[in-house]
């Protein structure tokens, strides 16, 4: 599930933010009825408010599965004293973490680790606006305020992460509230970047995301990129169940999330 984007606010377009609430509610209903291994709520669980996590984060907390939250942009759009309690309140010691079960190890990375929302260090506005400054420069408009980035540091755990899984022979799924490739500029700040650092690892199979609502997908270089419905602009719901197999990624698509069946790349040797 992915821009649950609850608040208790009059509709904005498309966008009813109390009826969240339901869709949310029929959503888990769902989830509780199958044996999952694990549910990732891909960012977005309110949108904006403090107090809006009083109404949204009861009802995540009635899942069955062991619950993974992935941070989002909205999640920071809160009042300044309470930006820095966030992590804590989504119920993670970590920003990004790593997740396994079987041989599927799940990256979850924090595309606000450069932000203009989220707190930030003065070592991370200092890179941010660097990368803001060259972003600009090469008329690249990925550095939107909706936006965030993934810094060096994160980088260089992703990387650790990677070639770990690569010499044990996992397969791997990123998740990040962000897109590496949307329409309107809905993406990371760095994506291409992230993007040739994830692409020579032949472990990552996927790379799932929320953020823009109309969602889509691809496949780039062998990686399936998904970007999963926003549930908060629809008349219905939007949320769905994977089931992993040895060559395949089964997207089974409630409301208007399509159904996707994905062949998953091989394994090669000769990667890093």
């Amino acid at each position: 599930m992915t821009d649950c984007q609850y608040c208790d606010c009059d509709p904005l377009g498309s966008r009813n933010y109390r009826l969240s609430t339901a869709k949310l509610d029929s959503c888990i209903d769902t989830f509780n009825a199958q044996p999952l291994d694990a549910v990732f709520s891909l960012g977005d669980m309110i949108d904006h408010r403090y107090e809006s996590y009083d109404t949204i984060l009861p009802r995540f907390r009635n899942l069955k599965a062991p619950f993974y939250p992935v941070p989002g942009n909205h999640d920071f759009m809160i009042e300044k004293e309470y930006k820095q309690t966030v992590i804590a309140l989504l119920g993670l010691q970590n920003d990004y973490y790593a997740v396994e079960r079987g041989d599927w190890l799940f990256l979850v990375l924090n595309g606000n680790d450069l932000s203009y929302f989220a707190p930030q260090s003065k070592a991370q506005k200092k890179e941010r606006n660097a990368m803001i400054t060259d972003l600009f420069s090469t008329l690249r408009f990925t550095a939107m305020p909706w936006n965030g980035g993934i810094g060096k540091v994160q980088e260089q755990w992703l990387i650790q992460q990677l070639s770990k899984a690569e010499e044990q022979g996992k397969k791997v799924i990123i998740l990040c509230h962000f897109p590496l490739f949307a329409p309107h500029n809905h993406t990371l700040f760095n994506n291409r970047e992230i993007f040739a650092l994830i692409q020579p690892y032949s472990c990552v199979k996927a790379w799932f995301c929320g953020h823009y609502h109309a969602g889509g997908y691809q496949e780039t270089d062998g990686i399936h990129l998904v970007n999963f419905h926003g549930m908060v602009d629809t008349p219905v719901n939007a949320f769905a169940t994977v089931t992993l197999t040895s060559d395949s990624i089964l997207i089974k698509g409630y409301g208007r999330e399509p159904s996707r069946k994905l062949k998953i790349r091989d394994s090669r040797p000769d990667n890093p």
